[in-house]
């Protein structure tokens, strides 16, 4: 009888010591469910930021600069180089926001992670300076504020046809020559503004074309008239602007107008064994005065 007694409690003990295992077992399995569960809600309530694409990073570059809204920038009036109001213009990954008729304009760089913007600062007061202020803005700063308004950024890149491709094999994209030097690439910006019957080298003419920087910083080409030039070259890129001499308006009162080219254009039309200019270009470019 003690016997059977002794084996009976010995049964009890060991299902008594198989149960607190399986509880125990139980509570860590619950416990894992609840801590994976925990992990899988956090992760799945975190924040996805909207991935724009370069034509939208450029333009919040710019609206983050200019602290402007992306439904004024829709709406503000496109110049066409003799009109007031905004030009935006691409050329790779880089956007040129212009504000006409003041000339300023400002350049946006769109990189792998942030957005570089590069402006004309007034840092004396005596003058807008040729991109001299520069910011950088971070791919995910610029999402986070500017996200509510893709609708209207998107308008922006329609209206000003940011969305088009670039055409790499246009000449604006050639390397620039190499064989001209600076007073000789000023010669041939003038001819091409004002014609290069203009470039007078008779013996009767004395006057010397000069060579100056504006206070805008943009370089200036001319005899010291209302036909001086003023011009930037960025790479093959040659932007120029010239007084509007479209109606009786007096010079000084005129308005300056934008133009397009490159140094490989103007090389091809002024400054080749075949067009005969050459001569007249380097005696120019020899004696021209730099200020």
């Amino acid at each position: 009888m003690k016997k059977r007694l002794v084996i009976a409690s010995t049964v009890m003990i060991a299902l008594s010591l198989a149960a607190c295992g399986n509880q125990s077992s139980s509570t860590k399995n619950t416990s894992s469910s609840v801590k994976t569960t925990k992990k899988v809600s956090s992760s799945s309530s975190k924040p996805q930021s909207y991935k724009f694409n370069n034509n939208e990073y450029g333009v919040m570059g710019y609206l983050m600069l200019s602290q402007t809204s992306a439904s004024k920038l829709a709406n503000t009036t496109r110049s066409t180089g003799d009109n007031e109001g905004m030009k935006i213009t691409k050329n790779g990954n880089t956007y040129t926001f212009g504000v006409f008729p003041m000339g300023h304009s400002t350049n946006v760089s769109v990189n792998d992670d942030n957005v570089t913007v590069k402006y004309d600062e007034n840092t004396d007061g005596s003058g807008m300076g040729d991109k001299n202020g520069s910011k950088t803005y971070t791919k995910q700063e610029l999402a986070n504020k500017y996200t509510n308004q893709k609708g209207e950024i998107d308008k922006v890149i329609t209206k000003f046809s940011l969305n088009k491709d670039t055409d790499t094999t246009n000449s604006s994209q050639q390397a620039a020559p190499t064989d001209l030097d600076e007073k000789t690439e000023a010669v041939l910006i003038y001819a091409k503004a004002n014609g290069f019957n203009t470039l007078d080298v008779s013996d009767n003419n004395t006057a010397s074309m000069e060579l100056s920087t504006a206070d805008n910083g943009r370089r200036t080409v001319g005899y010291g008239s209302d036909g001086d030039v003023q011009y930037q070259i960025d790479g093959n890129n040659v932007t120029y602007w010239t007084l509007d001499h479209s109606d009786d308006t007096p010079a000084y009162k005129q308005k300056m107008v934008e133009h397009t080219t490159t140094l490989s254009e103007l090389k091809q039309e002024f400054y080749t064994p075949e067009n005969h200019h050459q001569l007249t270009v380097d005696i120019i470019a020899d004696n021209m005065e730099e200020n």
